[in-house]
């Protein structure tokens, strides 16, 4: 679901200040990242008991409440991936991370997107550009 975000976001005008990268499906790729980040949006599906297509926005603080799940077919749950780097890696440790994501119907390894996620990939683009300013 990031890819798709990812593909219609850069169809807008991003500041040059902002990378967008594809971490594809392990967020542990942002160790090669050589830059410090100020924030870091990271886009996903998250489960969190809404209704399929229904999209969602979080502070890091905010993953850590057992409503919240980021569900995915990723190698290590994301949430994990993040904690991880924060401790690791300086350069991660202390920018503001943001997480905005679509609630799945379900998730399945190259599924594509449901209708509903279909629906909300604009609303969550706007999500991220408004994070941007």
């Amino acid at each position: 679901m990031g890819l798709y975000i990812i593909d219609t976001l850069l169809q807008y005008q991003i500041p040059d200040y902002v990378d967008v990268i594809n971490c594809g499906c392990d967020l542990l790729n942002l160790i090669s990242y050589p830059n410090k980040p100020q924030k870091l949006i990271i886009v996903d599906t998250i489960r969190a008991g809404g209704k399929p297509g229904e999209t969602y926005k979080f502070n890091y603080n905010q993953l850590e409440t057992p409503a919240v799940k980021m569900s995915s077919a990723h190698q290590i749950h994301a949430i994990d991936a993040l904690r991880l780097l924060r401790e690791l890696y300086p350069n991660l440790a202390d920018c503001e991370v943001v997480v905005i994501g679509i609630e799945p119907k379900t998730i399945k390894l190259n599924a594509g997107l449901s209708k509903w996620v279909n629906k909300s990939i604009t609303g969550a683009v706007r999500l991220v550009l408004g994070e941007l300013s």
